[in-house]
């Protein structure tokens, strides 16, 4: 880490130092995140989307099909597949929705709500992991932070 001699150059600086770009390490924190996620739950024969889904419904069941392809970053004909095995596993239900008969909701099952518990001891050993050394209001102050590169990024000049 090169701390006060980091260059917060934009990419198009000749100062800039791909290194230190925030969006660059960012990329690859969230891909390092996932490699280890998905050597964990390989071997309990799992995949890093099934994850992701159970982790979503744990949070709220039942999601429509629509919102787990939003907070999933995942697009819908990947995320139905992926729904359409899990349901063949019996993680997830799917069903019409009794208020709109062309939305389908997605409920997580018993056996879903135990695989989401048995993991979640394995996730807290990644986070504990990830976050060694640094205080809570640091790690609280990074997620406002990224809630808010979110945010900014939604915004995009090119999209105005």
């Amino acid at each position: 880490m090169r701390g006060k001699n980091m260059s917060l150059e934009a990419p198009d600086s000749p100062r800039f130092v791909l290194d230190d770009y925030p969006l660059y390490n960012l990329n690859r924190t969230s891909a390092t995140y996932v490699n280890e996620m998905s050597k964990v739950l390989k071997s309990v024969g799992m995949d890093q989307p099934q994850w992701r889904i159970l982790m979503l419904l744990a949070d709220k069941s039942p999601s429509t099909v629509s919102e787990l392809s939003r907070r999933a970053v995942t697009k819908m004909s990947t995320i139905t597949r992926i729904l359409i095995r899990m349901e063949g596993e019996g993680l997830v239900r799917r069903a019409p929705s009794p208020v709109d008969s062309r939305v389908t909701e997605v409920f997580i099952t018993e056996k879903g709500d135990r695989i989401v518990e048995d993991l979640r001891a394995v996730a807290t050993r990644i986070f504990h992991k990830a976050f060694d050394g640094i205080p809570e209001q640091e790690i609280i102050r990074f997620v406002e932070i990224l809630k808010t590169v979110r945010e900014n990024l939604t915004r995009s000049p090119y999209l105005d």
